[in-house]
């Protein structure tokens, strides 16, 4: 018993020792300093650009930044992966949002440093915060719960936080001028929900021809909210000639007018309502944070390519500026002269000089350590220098890992002429054979083909595509889009199981990783389909090849899959919580 107790004082010992620590001054040269990838992807200031705050995804810390010094003066573990942090309009307090464990913390400003106070449960995997213009109420998108969370300033224990169901999986935020409505951007695809925060429902949403919308801002006169996306054109081909001259993705900016938003009617195409950014020869993939300055002119992250972007609509000139890899979140200086951008793959903040265009200061956010082979695969999937002029990188059809739900005409099956929808690549690794009909034996194959035929970069070398298999085989299947919390449902969802059996739905769908390695002739015309594993199946946005079906109800009721008999609407019911539980 003493032994036990001596064990158990030595461990405490060790976690407050380790809780000290991270807390302490993680300094570039300190020789204390915690050796850990960060992965920066939020940043706030409490006064005005002195320092900064900056919420680490992987580590789960907030670092603390003199932004004059460039030193880090303290690093504090508020959770177990961070995905976006705000300050209160007071100043005295910090909102975190903690992917990992489903909350957001609220953390009371000690000296400038966060003190975790309280922590709120939330929808699976909160995604971005937005408080709004009078400081009443903050924002907290749930991606694969399609949830929107709204709750009252300030927050207390006694809080109740009021959801809202989202069409689609939401991520950036922005509030409006107008009183109590907010857009919520889609994660993947190109929609945009308006919602009414007072009355708690979604307003309307538009759907714009975008996918991987990055940022958001409104311009300064309130009169445009400006949009970061890409553009897959789905009836272009994966040539080289289709990719050099940006036939088949683009990376652009949209202005969209105000009343047009507000307005339930198709938005239209303006003269300079979309940006180019890029050109052929020098394209600028995966745009992210973007911040509107007084002039009109935008500073965009241009993520994908390393750098930021200034630029004008009416002008299709873009003055670049060379950060860290995959700059992410950007914020503006009183004046619009400087910048402060995350690089999120480097660990490091870049302080710029917009003016004259040039980088003033990186910072480290501390020492890390060696490179993996997965961390490596990671730096290559989001790099567009592995496609033909930085067009594209693997991040922009597969959105963090997923699927931004379009269709696209690669080489996948052997030929042109047939466009299919972009597989998740969310837990691919177990999901042999791979490609649409299930061509590519190993995942390294389907690596070096895509990057080859359809990135159209420089060829892959073994190492590069043997990193991206590592980081590859890190991704894990989505969240269920479905969890039965009642009685009633589990039993719904049970009965949807066994239905799902005598139906002889595991003959091509053989749980448990509800796929095969056969091809099977379904009727898709000129060849064989390798089943797509049907875990996370209630998150993807379309089903089928062609994406022709918008739900898995159409799947059962309008196309009868495969189905040996009719089934009852009940079957039905039963068969698709069963599916939104996978």
């Amino acid at each position: 018993m003493l032994h036990r107790s001596h064990r158990l004082l030595t461990i405490l010992a060790l976690l407050s020792a380790t809780a000290q620590h991270v807390a302490a001054a993680d300094q570039p040269n300190a020789g204390h300093a915690v050796s850990h990838l960060r992965r920066p992807v939020a940043l706030v200031t409490p006064d005005r650009g002195h320092h900064f705050l900056v919420a680490n995804r992987d580590s789960g810390t907030v670092s603390r930044v003199d932004i004059k010094t460039g030193r880090v003066t303290a690093e504090i573990r508020i959770g177990h992966r961070l995905s976006d942090l705000t300050l209160t309009p007071d100043g005295q307090h910090a909102l975190v949002a903690d992917a990992g464990r489903h909350q957001l913390v609220v953390c009371r400003l000690v000296d400038g440093q966060p003190a975790p106070t309280l922590r709120i449960p939330l929808p699976i995997e909160p995604t971005r915060l937005a408080i709004d213009t009078d400081g009443r109420r903050v924002a907290v998108s749930s991606r694969w719960s399609r949830r929107l969370v709204l709750l009252d300033l300030p927050i207390t224990q006694a809080s109740s936080p009021r959801q809202v169901t989202l069409p689609m999986q939401g991520r950036h935020l922005l509030w409006l001028r107008q009183p109590d409505t907010l857009v919520v951007a889609d994660a993947f695809g190109g929609s945009l929900a308006l919602v009414d925060a007072v009355a708690g429902r979604v307003l309307h949403t538009h759907h714009l021809p975008a996918h991987n919308i990055g940022g958001l801002a409104l311009d300064p006169g309130g009169r445009h909210l400006v949009v970061s996306h890409q553009v897959l054109n789905s009836a272009a081909r994966t040539t080289d000639n289709d990719v050099l001259w940006g036939l088949l993705i683009t990376n652009n900016l949209r202005r969209i007018p105000i009343p047009e938003l507000l307005s339930r009617l198709p938005l239209a195409m303006r003269r300079h309502s979309v940006v180019m950014l890029g050109q052929a020869g020098h394209a600028a993939g995966d745009p992210a944070g973007l911040a509107i300055r007084s002039d009109g002119s935008f500073v965009v992250a241009l993520s994908g390519v390393n750098q930021v972007g200034i630029g004008r609509p009416e002008k299709f000139d873009l003055t670049r500026i060379p950060t860290g890899a995959r700059p992410t979140a950007i914020w503006l200086s009183a004046d619009q002269r400087r910048a402060v951008v995350t690089s999120t793959l480097d660990d490091q903040l870049n302080l710029l000089d917009l003016d004259k265009a040039t980088s003033l200061k990186s910072i480290s956010l501390g020492p890390r350590p060696e490179s993996t082979s997965y961390d490596r695969g990671e730096r290559l999937f989001f790099d567009a220098g592995l496609s033909r002029d930085g067009w594209m990188s693997c991040h922009s059809c597969h959105t963090d890992g997923h699927s931004n739900g379009q269709l696209v005409d690669t080489l996948g099956d052997g030929h042109y002429g047939n466009a299919k929808r972009v597989l998740s690549l969310l837990g691919t690794l177990d999901t042999r054979p791979w490609a649409w009909d299930g061509r590519m034996g190993t995942l390294r194959d389907q690596v070096f083909h895509s990057v080859s035929t359809t990135m159209r970069g420089p060829r892959p070398t073994q190492s590069q595509v043997r990193d991206l298999v590592a980081f590859l085989g890190g991704l894990q299947q989505p969240a269920p889009g479905h969890t039965a919390t009642t009685r009633r449902q589990q039993q719904s969802v049970d009965r949807g199981r066994q239905l799902f059996t005598s139906l002889d739905c595991q003959r091509c769908h053989t749980p448990p990783l509800y796929t095969s390695p056969d091809s099977y002739d379904v009727g898709l015309g000129r060849s064989k389909t390798n089943p797509p594993s049907l875990r996370g199946v209630a998150q993807r946005r379309r089903l089928f090849h062609d994406n022709r079906a918008k739900s898995i109800e159409e799947v059962l009721r309008r196309f009868q899959h495969q189905l040996p008999r009719k089934i009852s609407p009940e079957e039905q019911r039963d068969l698709v919580r069963f599916l939104q539980s996978l």
